[in-house]
């Protein structure tokens, strides 16, 4: 989950939601050969599903017993954190492997830092044998996943400081974006024009919870709402 604190509250925004936003955004893209692209289709399900691992997850969430404040995507420990991305990079294999083969090399991103770590080899050396099955299911060349998954990652990227859950600048592969208030601005634009989008998400009290039933409570009883972001042209 995504966990930021507008207006005293804490606003919950799952990582389904943050993939479904980041999806929209790079369907709308008009640059760099996007539109064309020969593997759009597969492109646009890997950015909307690239967090599937996070439904079980963020469908029952859980407190974190130093803070009393649910755990957020950053902070979730790692014992619930590679049976999820063992869940998210399996689940589509079979039937859209190209796909699957974009998710499991986010996840390999992701966690290239932990190689060394006897708790994280077993996971890793896993997707990297999935990874080259998936690769071969869809006929797919290491080299076109790698220029494809550039796509991923930057929507990703843009999506999470839309979401609200990083706000420093970022650049990658000549693409700048801000964090300007409640808009994104993006160099070089992308889009036909400023679009505005929706993001549901969840505002509950930002208070200590003893439990993670005690959290369960209070996000079942929370209403769905959306907070609007604006893509706009970095000035």
């Amino acid at each position: 989950m995504i966990v930021t604190k507008p207006d005293k509250l804490l606003r919950i925004v799952t990582q389904p939601d943050h993939a479904r936003t980041a999806s929209e955004l790079l369907s709308l893209w008009r640059a760099g050969g996007l539109p064309a692209h020969p593997r759009r289709v597969d492109l646009l399900f890997a950015v909307r599903e690239h967090d599937n691992g996070w439904r079980e997850t963020d469908a029952a969430p859980r407190a974190d017993p130093a803070t009393g404040r649910p755990y957020t995507f950053l902070d979730l420990p790692d014992e619930f954190r590679r049976d999820l991305w063992h869940r998210g990079a399996l689940r589509y294999a079979d039937e859209r492997p190209g796909a699957a083969a974009l998710i499991t090399r986010h996840a390999l991103s992701l966690h290239a830092d932990r190689r060394s770590n006897p708790d994280w080899a077993p996971l890793l050396a896993a997707l990297d044998e999935r990874l080259t099955e998936q690769l071969e299911a869809a006929h797919l060349d290491p080299h076109d996943l790698e220029s494809d998954y550039r796509w991923l990652a930057l929507a990703d990227a843009i999506s999470l400081r839309a979401c609200g859950a990083l706000d420093d600048r970022f650049e990658s592969a000549g693409t700048r974006i801000e964090r300007q208030g409640d808009n994104l601005a993006i160099h070089p634009f992308p889009l036909a024009g400023a679009t505005t989008f929706a993001i549901p998400c969840r505002s509950i009290p930002d208070r200590t919870y003893e439990s993670d039933t005690d959290l369960a409570v209070e996000l079942a009883s929370a209403k769905w709402t959306n907070f609007r972001v604006r893509i706009l042209p970095l000035a």
